[in-house]
């Protein structure tokens, strides 16, 4: 947890530090109110790295320094002796970075507040403690609650197929972001939503709490509570991408924010999630964490948002957005109907092959439409659209058949709450290394050939789970819990390998003027896809007849499932374009237009495209097409 939280905090300052607040902050404190606002020695130190002192940057020498004080004299031979200096001023620059930390956070946080108002505390509270803190926590109380209270670990495939139900929420964002844009509740587009949302999350976690309730009976509690971190996550977004327009130079803070915010609630999470669900059970645990959506509802009420009040005469259903684009509301429309119908379906039906067989036919009915529907704007955007989907939907998940194994099986490692609390602490060490390298190394390689390594990573990650499931691990010494830590972390480590060019493909497609909206949408269709991917998962455990105590078959659900990873290897090279993360998207520019063809190389059907420049997927290009020239 500690670990997470100074990453966290990390990534705060050195965005803080790339938009030009640490050179603000050398500055303030440099000035005449810095014993005032700082202890003695935090005052010295801030004067060590201020501009008219030297202070080390990252992409070059020394700034104010002259190149004697830094580099090695060559007349004298001083060679050691300039190296020591300069090894010395990194050291005290660390040591200054360090303790200046807290101080150059409140600042950034406070500068923040004083241009945004109180979109900053209600971003904060909506990541780092609603969807952060509220969303781990609630999330491992939930599972012993399916698991301890209502006794599903005998059934592991209902209870996988509840929890994959209870993410519809995240499924139809795009529908309540057009809802929210085409209607504005109580006369506004996000407060009133946000309010709403939090409203229902209070009452969803204290009628889980307190209410006797079955099985299936939780689901409509559990739906609220993923509605009140759903909706508030597209109403912030939304807000931060209006105020981004108005101040694009502190749109890099606003992501800071918001992305600094979120894993330091996951690191408080890590932390005390375990002991809480040990300590208090999982019932009260419930109880406790309303106070998470509570968090967000009171900021909301009290009208902290920076919005405007719509006057009632005004307050009408605007469908101008969903008649333009039209093609993008049926897709969403699309997208909503067929994720309640697959739910409710993979609930109610008992019947282990008429489930797989809706899997089936929703999967088909959605692809169709994502590739029908997108390819009236671009078809490179239909084409990633089509791989994002399908991908998640050929990689069955048997998460919660895992987890009953791991905490309560005979012959398991019987997992304490704890370990599967720290699990998630772990996992951010992973994913934070995992950004690290791909920043640093792979940013240069064609999306085709990371993907692909990414993909037989990831394979194996999931192979990993048959070492433990057959207990070989013990034979050479390896306790489970050093085994599973360490098998999580690799895990987060090669799947952000996946995630990170995917969404760097992802914002890159997206045409001109629907940015927001076709991003929100290809994430949502990801979230679909690992929902199907649930269901497939659930039912294949059915198939195997592991239920009631007996994992006599995970092993071979734990080969199936890795195997199904290496399925989205051919999409790879059918769908995914032959670029580099660093190149552009060939007609990137298109308005929206059915009849461009954005592929590589114009064909014979295609006269109104002209080739000006040779046409190299890996390299620039220039085409005209009808007249626009792009690259």
């Amino acid at each position: 947890g500690f670990a997470s939280l100074c990453l966290g905090l990390g990534f705060v300052l050195a965005s803080c530090r790339r938009a030009g607040m640490a050179e603000q902050l050398s500055n303030a404190s440099a000035g005449d109110s810095a014993p005032a606002l700082q202890p003695k020695l935090l005052s010295s130190l801030s004067s060590f790295g201020s501009p008219a002192e030297g202070r080390l940057t990252t992409d070059g020498p020394v700034k104010g320094c002259s190149k004697e004080d830094v580099e090695p004299d060559s007349s004298d031979n001083s060679t050691v002796t300039g190296g020591k200096k300069l090894r010395d001023m990194r050291a005290l620059t660390c040591l200054k970075g360090l303790l200046m930390m807290p101080y150059q956070l409140v600042r950034f946080v406070t500068s923040l507040h004083a241009q945004f108002g109180g979109f900053v505390p209600v971003a904060a509270l909506q990541y780092g403690v609603n969807q952060g803190l509220g969303g781990a926590v609630g999330g491992l109380a939930l599972k012993y609650y399916l698991k301890d209270v209502l006794g599903l670990q005998n059934n592991p495939a209902l209870m996988q197929n509840l929890r994959a139900a209870s993410r519809i929420p995240w499924n139809i964002k795009p529908v309540m972001g057009m809802l929210s844009d085409a209607y504005p509740l109580f006369g506004f587009h996000q407060t009133s939503y946000i309010a709403v949302a939090a409203a229902g999350g209070i009452v969803g976690y204290v009628c889980l709490s307190v209410l006797p309730l079955t099985a299936i009976a939780t689901l409509p509690f559990t739906l609220l509570v993923r509605f009140s971190s759903a909706t508030p996550d597209v109403m912030i977004d939304a807000f931060a991408a209006k105020l981004s327009k108005q101040a694009p130079e502190r749109a890099s803070d606003l992501q800071s924010l918001v992305w600094g915010s979120l894993p330091m609630g996951l690191a408080v999470s890590c932390a005390v999630s375990g002991t809480l669900v040990q300590a208090l059970g999982p019932k009260m645990l419930l109880l406790l964490v309303s106070v998470c959506p509570l968090s967000v509802f009171v900021p909301s009420v009290l009208r902290w948002l920076p919005e405007e009040r719509v006057p009632k005469e005004q307050r009408r259903l605007d469908l101008s957005f969903l008649k333009k684009h039209g093609s993008v509301t049926a897709l969403a429309a699309c997208m909503s109907v067929l994720t309640i119908t697959l739910s409710v379906l993979q609930i109610l039906v008992e019947s282990v092959y008429i489930r797989g067989l809706v899997i089936l036919i929703c999967g088909v009915l959605l692809a169709l439409s994502v590739y029908i529907s997108l390819c009236r704007i671009t078809p490179i955007l239909a084409k990633v659209a089509l791989f994002i989907f399908v991908r998640e939907c050929l990689q069955p998940s048997i998460g919660d058949p895992m987890f009953i194994w791991y905490t309560a099986a005979e012959g398991g490692p019987h997992f304490s709450p704890q370990v599967m609390g720290a699990l998630e602490g772990v996992g951010a060490v992973g994913l934070f290394c995992g950004v690290v390298i791909y920043n640093k190394y792979l940013t240069t390689v064609s999306y085709r050939r990371i993907f692909l390594l990414a993909q037989l990573g990831i394979m194996l990650y999931n192979l990993s789970d048959f070492i433990l499931v057959k207990r070989w691990n013990l034979l050479v010494g390896v306790p489970d819990v050093v085994f599973i830590l360490g098998d999580d972390a690799f895990g987060e480590l090669v799947g952000r390998f996946f995630m990170m060019p995917l969404l760097v493909l992802s914002s890159k497609v997206c045409p001109d003027n629907l940015e927001g909206t076709l991003f929100a949408m290809l994430m949502a269709l990801s979230n679909f896809g690992g929902t199907v991917g649930e269901f497939f998962g659930a039912t294949m455990t059915d198939m195997l007849g592991i239920k009631n105590g007996n994992f006599d078959m995970l092993p071979q659900a734990v080969i199936a499932k890795s195997i199904c990873r290496l399925l989205p290897i051919p999409l790879i090279y059918i769908l995914v374009p032959d670029l580099t993360p660093q190149d552009p998207i060939p007609g990137g520019d298109a308005k929206g237009s059915s009849d461009v063809n954005l592929d590589s190389a114009p064909s014979a059907q295609e006269p109104a495209a002209e080739v000006v420049g040779k046409v190299d997927s890996e390299k620039d290009c220039a085409i005209r097409w009808r007249g626009e020239e792009t690259c």
